[in-house]
């Protein structure tokens, strides 16, 4: 705990943040009030120090817009105006509305001078367990179905999502360092089967607070009180993770809690080609999962509103990926073919399913053009069945995995009516999927080709991001054609509505129509596009060579 020294510089610093950071903070230590008695030490002495005052958050992001005004990115989009208006607004700043900017209105120039993502991957462990402060963004995700003492069964999400806030160079000069430079969100929830889908309010922390911090042997990553922690030296199992929130979108509202223990899980799983999922001109990710981490019920409960559950089983999977997802390439001719055409609508949809049988594969579908009739649907009537193309990977119960290809129908759709915390997350009312149907020609076992997922609740399984993106991801039921049960997984959809009035109100900025269309995402010209089309052309060749050194560019083609 602080000394009673520290505690008048740690009470004025907290009397300047807002009381969003103050939230965050109490949430991130187990607490709906904070208690500045109960900061442990360290931390104290991070959030007293003035690199971490609203008015360095501030300056430190009007910095990097005017160096954005002066770096320039040919053949893509011209955000000067965009960042002459957040010029005109930005004064000081909660890291919560600092990494909002930087997430939802800075665009790919932002992204410019982070770690690239080799091709091929060389993926090597335990060191690629921990987080890279160098890459763009980055997240560690464990999820999966579990079944209580109390006859119930539940879906748990846990994600420590971390953005490196200025590309590392930018924030040396700042001086901060890489660990400085992060702001890690923590997305948690929990789905009653037959029951309700609670999100805890999204906690938003800066690296500067001292609350952010991890270690490489034996492996351990905490957000305040949250955590994921190894037990051994040099080994992954046995793996748990720890975590606390609330979801303000009840009345009363609900208290959520895990303290779960996995003492195995089955093979690496390198996604994509090798753990590349893409590496494009350095652009992409680098990507592994580990399926099937068994619960152990002998340390493992969660919680609701002060209920413990003793857990008697379960079965979840481990994501963790990172790279230049939202990057702008070096090579001016892939900039060039990446903006010869009408941008693609962001977001996508991912699945995991765990079979009976210890089989598991992993799907994904990126948004696109031909299917944006389905996102953004507020009406009365839900929209019609949509259609994909999706490629992942089988694994099957020797540990070997091959790539698959299929296709999935959405046939039924659920809309999102509820939020975390409806006066910081606007509710969309946005339709989401809500039943998928899998088909597959080859690479999977004929009993599991044809298979569906629903879940495991009737309403929308939604949460936001802390940048306002909305999602709807958790437990779903597998059953083959004949309906009988084979397995459980998780569905997650992202970026379905239009969220830019939340944006704006997380980012502090003005939320009037006038405020949002000036600062919506800019476009090319058609005459711009022509000649980005008419460089590309004549500038073939190096495309090609670009193209022919990828890795995984193949599961974003065609879908």
């Amino acid at each position: 705990m602080p000394g009673p020294d520290a505690i008048p510089d740690l009470a004025a610093a907290v009397a300047e943040f807002d009381q969003e950071t103050r939230d965050d903070i109490a949430l991130a230590l187990w607490m709906e009030e904070l208690d500045l008695a109960a900061i442990p030490a360290g931390a104290a002495t991070h959030l007293a120090d003035p690199k971490n005052s609203p008015a360095a958050h501030g300056d430190r992001m009007r910095r990097f817009i005017r160096y954005l005004v002066d770096h320039p990115v040919s053949h893509s989009p011209d955000y000067r105006k965009v960042y002459a208006r957040l010029l005109d607004v930005c004064g000081d700043l909660s890291p919560h509305q600092a990494y909002a900017i930087q997430a939802g209105f800075l665009g790919p120039p932002a992204a410019v001078g982070y770690d690239m993502v080799p091709a091929p991957a060389d993926l090597q462990f335990p060191r690629d367990h921990l987080p890279k402060p160098r890459s763009q963004v980055g997240w560690h995700f464990i999820v999966g179905s579990c079944w209580g003492s109390d006859g119930k069964e539940y879906g748990v999400e846990l994600m420590f999502f971390q953005t490196a806030l200025y590309p590392p160079a930018v924030a040396a000069g700042f001086g901060l360092s890489d660990d400085e430079n992060q702001t890690v969100e923590l997305q948690f929830a929990i789905s009653e089967a037959g029951g309700r889908h609670f999100q805890a309010v999204p906690v938003v922390l800066a690296g500067t607070s001292g609350l952010v911090d991890w270690q490489a042997d034996p492996f351990v990553y905490r957000l305040g009180r949250n955590s994921i922690r190894c037990h051994r030296s040099g080994e992954l199992f046995p793996l748990t993770i720890q975590a606390w929130g609330v979801d303000r979108g009840t009345e009363p509202h609900r208290t959520l809690s895990i303290d779960l223990t996995f003492s195995s899980g089955k093979e690496t799983l390198l996604q994509g080609d090798g753990g590349c999922m893409p590496s494009v001109d350095g652009m992409g990710s680098l990507y592994y999962s580990i399926p099937a981490l068994r619960l152990d019920p002998a340390v493992s409960t969660l919680r609701l509103d002060g209920t413990s559950v003793a857990l008697e089983r379960g079965t979840f999977w481990f994501d963790h990926q990172w790279g230049a997802i939202s990057g702008v390439p070096a090579s001016p001719v892939l900039r060039a073919a990446n903006n010869s055409s009408e941008p693609a609508p962001g977001g996508w949809d991912w699945f995991m399913a765990q079979f009976d049988g210890e089989r598991q594969l992993t799907v994904f579908a990126p948004h696109a053009n031909a299917r944006r009739q389905f996102y953004q649907q507020t009406g009365e009537v839900p929209p019609g069945t949509m259609s994909a193309a999706v490629a992942g990977t089988y694994m099957d119960p020797d540990r070997q995995t091959r790539i698959i290809r299929g296709t999935l129908d959405v046939t039924e759709w659920v809309r999102a009516d509820r939020s975390p915390d409806p006066a910081r997350y606007l509710v969309t009312d946005t339709w989401y999927p809500a039943r998928w149907a899998f088909r597959f020609a080859e690479g999977v076992p004929d009993d599991i080709a044809d298979f569906t997922m629903t879940p495991i609740v009737s309403e929308a399984q939604s949460g936001f991001f802390a940048n306002g993106a909305q999602y709807a991801e958790g437990a779903v039921v597998l059953r083959d054609a004949g309906g009988s049960e084979i397995g459980r997984g998780f569905a997650e959809s992202v970026a379905y509505a239009d969220t830019r009035r939340t944006a704006h109100r997380l980012a502090g900025l003005d939320e009037s129509p006038g405020s949002i269309e000036a600062l919506r995402t800019p476009t090319l010209s058609i005459a711009d596009r022509l000649a980005n089309a008419l460089y590309v052309t004549t500038h073939k060749k190096e495309l090609e060579a670009i193209i022919e050194a990828s890795a995984g560019l193949e599961f974003f083609v065609g879908s």
